[in-house]
Protein backbone atom coordinates (compact mmCIF):
# COMPACT_ATOMS: atom_id res chain seq x y z
CA UNK A 1 0.00 0.00 0.00
CA UNK A 2 1.98 3.02 -1.54
CA UNK A 3 -0.06 6.28 -0.91
CA UNK A 4 0.10 8.67 -3.51
CA UNK A 5 0.03 11.69 -1.08
CA UNK A 6 2.95 12.24 0.95
CA UNK A 7 0.65 14.18 4.04
CA UNK A 8 -2.95 13.43 5.07
CA UNK A 9 -3.27 16.91 4.02
CA UNK A 10 -2.40 16.74 -0.03
CA UNK A 11 -4.80 13.47 -0.08
CA UNK A 12 -7.29 15.65 0.84
CA UNK A 13 -6.63 18.69 -1.12
CA UNK A 14 -7.10 16.09 -4.07
CA UNK A 15 -10.20 14.60 -2.87
CA UNK A 16 -9.01 11.08 -2.86
CA UNK A 17 -10.91 9.47 0.14
CA UNK A 18 -9.17 5.79 -0.12
CA UNK A 19 -5.35 7.48 0.02
CA UNK A 20 -6.78 9.54 3.14
CA UNK A 21 -7.88 6.84 5.29
CA UNK A 22 -5.04 4.44 4.30
CA UNK A 23 -2.60 7.85 5.73
CA UNK A 24 -4.86 8.07 9.10
CA UNK A 25 -4.62 4.29 9.34
CA UNK A 26 -0.86 4.25 9.40
CA UNK A 27 -0.57 7.26 11.57
CA UNK A 28 -2.84 5.53 13.99
CA UNK A 29 -1.09 2.65 13.71
CA UNK A 30 2.59 4.98 14.87
CA UNK A 31 1.22 6.11 17.50
CA UNK A 32 -0.57 2.64 18.71
CA UNK A 33 2.85 1.15 18.95
CA UNK A 34 4.36 4.39 20.15
CA UNK A 35 1.95 4.98 23.02
CA UNK A 36 0.73 1.60 24.59
CA UNK A 37 -1.19 3.61 27.20
CA UNK A 38 -3.28 5.02 24.36
CA UNK A 39 -4.12 1.37 22.84
CA UNK A 40 -7.99 1.42 24.52
CA UNK A 41 -8.56 4.57 23.22
CA UNK A 42 -6.87 4.40 19.50
CA UNK A 43 -8.26 0.60 18.73
CA UNK A 44 -11.53 1.50 17.70
CA UNK A 45 -10.13 4.42 15.60
CA UNK A 46 -8.06 2.20 14.08
CA UNK A 47 -10.76 -0.44 13.82
CA UNK A 48 -13.64 2.34 11.76
CA UNK A 49 -10.08 3.62 10.04
CA UNK A 50 -9.43 -0.42 8.47
CA UNK A 51 -13.18 -0.45 8.01
CA UNK A 52 -13.07 2.52 6.01
CA UNK A 53 -10.40 1.51 3.79
CA UNK A 54 -11.97 -1.68 2.45
CA UNK A 55 -15.07 -0.43 1.84
CA UNK A 56 -13.23 2.05 0.09
CA UNK A 57 -11.05 -0.18 -1.89
CA UNK A 58 -14.43 -2.07 -2.64
CA UNK A 59 -15.85 0.43 -4.08
CA UNK A 60 -13.13 1.38 -6.42
CA UNK A 61 -12.85 -2.26 -7.32
CA UNK A 62 -16.72 -2.00 -8.35
CA UNK A 63 -15.82 1.06 -10.02
CA UNK A 64 -13.29 -0.43 -12.16
CA UNK A 65 -15.78 -3.57 -12.61
CA UNK A 66 -18.39 -1.54 -14.04
CA UNK A 67 -17.75 -0.63 -18.43
CA UNK A 68 -19.06 2.87 -18.29
CA UNK A 69 -21.19 3.65 -21.93
CA UNK A 70 -19.51 5.68 -24.01
CA UNK A 71 -20.22 9.22 -24.85
CA UNK A 72 -23.33 9.39 -26.68
CA UNK A 73 -24.16 5.72 -25.82
CA UNK A 74 -27.88 5.29 -25.79
CA UNK A 75 -28.74 3.89 -21.79
CA UNK A 76 -31.82 1.77 -20.99
CA UNK A 77 -33.96 3.92 -18.83
CA UNK A 78 -34.99 2.46 -15.61
CA UNK A 79 -37.99 3.66 -13.95
CA UNK A 80 -37.14 2.44 -10.64
CA UNK A 81 -34.75 4.64 -9.99
CA UNK A 82 -37.35 7.76 -10.04
CA UNK A 83 -40.12 6.14 -8.04
CA UNK A 84 -41.21 7.48 -4.93
CA UNK A 85 -40.34 4.58 -2.36
CA UNK A 86 -43.33 3.75 0.22
CA UNK A 87 -41.03 4.45 2.98
CA UNK A 88 -40.48 8.28 2.33
CA UNK A 89 -44.35 8.77 3.76
CA UNK A 90 -45.17 10.86 0.63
Amino acid sequence: MMAKHATLNDAMAAGDELAEAEIRYRLLAEVFEDSPQLRANLNPALERAKAEILRLRATKAAAADTPTPAAGAVVAFDAERFRKSAESGT
